[in-house]
């Protein structure tokens, strides 16, 4: 898919037979004037010609709308528009293909599309107003928020066994939204096989293979009467290998995909898959360090139409490290991460980017120590609570962490509690609530998990 913004190079030449500016045609070519974006996504735009012929459709759009044009043709056809005041531009010329145009400014836009002389055409439309492209650049900001909010447990060399720890989900709920809710399954090849063989080998060995994936729904708070529900959900295959009892090395591939509801007619999605190698190490009692890299592509899928880019790359850096200890009974976690995900319009043969943007980032530093105590109930049921409260740096650049820069990070503070009801070695509950201030012009987050955890086996 490509994008075109009004105001930049025209592409390419047009082919031979094929008409690539704004004239009418023969019989067919009449002009159709719509109502504007809600005229176009009932249709009105859409148009199919004969070889050889064209036809107009004409629209009203205003600043910062969005068309997705789609051309299906078996041979080859032309796309061109003018506006008001200016003259005719070729969109494409030849195969197939979508192309998204941006208006640059209130006006009245005609499109033209032209069939060659072997095979006919059609031209399809889908209109996003500026609202819904606004919802769906908010929803890629969220996606990416989840990506780099955490990683899997499985990469962790201290993880508990049958104890994944709940997503945590930035941005995901408003004051005035839903509780997240969240399902999480995780397993290796060596807890199937203990499964399968209760009485057999219990050690994994030094290389294990494992899945681990989530799906959680949450609402984002944009509609007060309308449906505004949202859901994402990441699928993990990895596998580990222990270079010693404190170094483990592995690689990992994932799989996610958002989607969102905003209002009955306006939906949109968004997908994508990275992979890359991860090291957990243990540099001393209770002092871990967990870091992980990844690249892979996305794709914005909404219903018809792509805001900013259809496809980018993207790359993933995390780093955490951690310390234990323990003080009157309570374990004391301080933890330092920084994560940062970043998107890279893909480039077109000529080097220029197909989006209207160039990379795009969103990165955290956070500072969140963590207590939390166990206490047995009596040989095999315990409880245990959990306090967690720090702040983050958020940010959009790596640049920004630089003390010399004149970029300065939105500091924002989050707390959360909990607490663990369960058997030793076995079934456990954990409920959790939380809150995470917003930036400067967004609103505070609070989110709630209620998660069962059983071990494989078990």
């Amino acid at each position: 898919m490509q994008q075109i913004v009004p105001g930049r190079a025209v592409l390419g030449v047009v082919l031979s037979g094929v008409c690539g500016v704004l004239i009418a045609g023969p019989s067919e070519a009449q002009a159709y004037v719509s109502a504007g974006c809600d005229a176009a996504n009932k249709g009105r735009l859409n148009a199919s010609v004969t070889a050889g012929r064209g036809t107009v459709r004409e629209v009203r759009l205003d600043e910062g709308e969005t068309l997705t044009l789609t051309i299906t043709t078996k041979g080859k056809a032309a796309l061109s528009v003018h506006s008001e005041g200016d003259a005719a531009r070729v969109l494409h010329s030849g195969r197939s293909i979508s192309v998204v145009f941006v208006a640059p400014r209130t006006a009245s836009y005609g499109f033209h599309i032209d069939a060659d002389d072997d095979a006919g055409a059609s031209l399809g439309a889908r209109c996003t107003s500026i609202t819904g492209v606004a919802n769906e650049r908010a929803l890629l900001e969220r996606r990416k928020a989840f990506l780099a909010g955490r990683d899997p447990d499985r990469i962790r060399i201290d993880r508990p066994a049958g104890d994944p720890k709940p997503l945590e989900a930035p941005g995901a709920a408003s004051a005035n939204g839903e509780i997240p809710k969240e399902v999480t399954a995780s397993v290796s090849v060596s807890e199937l096989l203990s499964a399968m063989n209760p009485g057999g080998k219990k050690d994994p060995g030094i290389l294990d293979f494992w899945f681990e994936g989530r799906y959680m729904n949450y609402d984002t708070g944009s509609f007060q009467t309308r449906e505004s529900d949202g859901n994402f959900s990441v699928m993990y295959f990895g596998s580990k290998y222990m270079v010693g009892p404190d170094i483990m090395l592995g690689a990992l591939a994932q799989f996610d995909q958002t989607g969102e509801a905003l209002g009955t007619e306006n939906k949109a999605s968004a997908s994508g898959w990275m992979a890359g190698p991860y090291v957990s190490v243990r540099f001393g009692p209770g002092i871990i360090f967990d870091g992980r890299a990844a690249w892979g592509t996305t794709q914005n899928l909404p219903h018809g139409i792509a805001v900013d880019t259809a496809s980018a790359d993207r790359s993933l850096l995390r780093g955490t490290i951690r310390g234990t200890r323990q003080y009157g009974g309570w374990d004391v976690t301080p933890k330092v991460g920084l994560s940062y995900v970043e998107d890279t319009p893909v480039r077109s043969s000529s080097g220029v980017p197909e989006g209207s943007h160039a990379a795009v980032g969103t990165g955290r530093l956070d500072v969140v120590p963590e207590l939390k105590r166990r206490f047995d109930i009596n040989s095999e049921t315990y409880i245990e609570p959990r306090i967690a409260a720090g702040g983050f740096l958020s940010f959009d650049e790596m640049s920004a962490l630089n003390p010399g820069t004149s970029v300065v990070p939105d500091l924002q503070w989050k707390a959360e509690a909990g607490v663990a009801v369960g058997k030793k070695d076995g079934v456990n509950w954990q409920a959790t609530g939380g809150v995470e201030t917003g930036a400067a012009t967004a609103t505070d987050t609070w989110s709630g998990r209620l998660q069962l955890n059983m071990p494989l086996g078990k």
